[in-house]
């Protein structure tokens, strides 16, 4: 069975003085320090585990953390390094676009410069730009560009917004990552690309989130419920429309049988894909995982590899 795992990070290593020295601390512990592994120990590792392509992007917070001059250096200096490594190891790897939101025309411009290059498969945001989200109007012709190309916008959680912190976890960090925090300010950040209108303005476009589904699943019916009932709804289409025909999930991080029947139940297999969160998941339990999961032939193959095929064009 061929495995296809799509949530996959590493670190150029020149960018490791961006980060503050305590960020990049916790991201070489909590990785093991392979993020700056990219080429043939990355490909042992993988064999080792029976996984035959990984889609990589680059670590949170990404290029839009910074200034914008330091984000535009720090994106094409990431992507053109990338588009070496994708070249390199064709049958392996395929990439995701790191981009400098802070500039969004110059990002639109950047993510078709590396899918005509580089032949990416689309991009990574790591979630808001210094407090902005994507379902704010500036950042819409990113997705018009990724309409045009025909490729996913990923949305990858980063360190939430200062004010959220102060509100919800400055007692608690051990809630604000990967526990709890992460996973609500995603799910809410594509909740609100839903809710703006966005996908009715550009309604071919395909978005990817991680982690099971960042909780929305498990609160669907609910969810889609109480957005009917609202006053000044911009929503042409109901939740589960935009699931079918645009937002797509993977398991990256959450290998639990429970969870994937829940999401299935949602939004169904094939808006599913397959994915680790290499280095910071297992790999080996990423592929037990998938190859113990209660799911006919079909289904497991579909999860495995078809889906990402089809939406990737891999």
């Amino acid at each position: 069975m061929k495995v296809i795992a799509l949530e996959e990070a590493f670190w150029l290593p020149e960018t490791r003085d961006l980060y503050k020295p305590e960020a990049a601390r916790m991201l070489d512990r909590i990785s093991g320090g392979f993020l700056s592994d990219v080429g043939e120990n990355r490909i042992k590792r993988m064999d080792a585990a029976g996984i035959d392509v990984q889609v990589l992007s680059h670590v949170q917070p990404g290029p839009q953390g910074y200034d914008r001059e330091t984000g535009l250096r720090f994106a094409r200096q990431t992507n053109d390094w990338l588009g070496e490594i994708v070249k390199q190891f064709h049958a392996r790897f395929f990439g995701f676009a790191a981009l400098p939101t802070q500039d969004p025309a110059a990002a639109a411009d950047e993510l078709e410069r590396t899918v005509k290059n580089f032949g990416f498969r689309g991009a990574l945001i790591n979630g808001h730009t210094q407090g902005h989200y994507l379902d704010e109007k500036p950042f819409w012709v990113i997705f018009e560009r990724a309409q045009a190309l025909d490729v996913p916008v990923y949305i990858h959680p980063s360190p939430l917004p200062q004010p959220i912190m102060d509100v919800y976890f400055k007692d608690y960090p051990e809630l604000a990552g990967p526990a709890w925090g992460w996973a609500i300010d995603t799910g809410t950040h594509l909740l609100r690309v839903i809710a703006s209108g966005l996908l009715d303005a550009y309604p071919k476009v395909k978005v990817i989130v991680g982690h099971m589904g960042e909780f929305i699943p498990f609160h669907f019916k609910r969810i889609q419920r109480g957005i009917r009932i609202a006053p000044n709804v911009r929503m042409k289409r109901t939740l589960a429309e935009y699931f079918h025909d645009n937002i797509f999930i993977t398991t990256s991080g959450v290998f639990d049988h429970a969870s994937l029947q829940c999401a299935i139940a949602a939004i169904g297999i094939d808006n599913i894909l397959f994915s680790v969160d290499d280095p910071f998941a297992d790999n080996a339990e990423g592929v037990s995982f998938l190859k113990t999961a209660p799911l006919s032939v079909d289904d497991r193959e579909k999860l495995a590899h078809a889906n990402a095929e089809r939406i990737l064009k891999i």
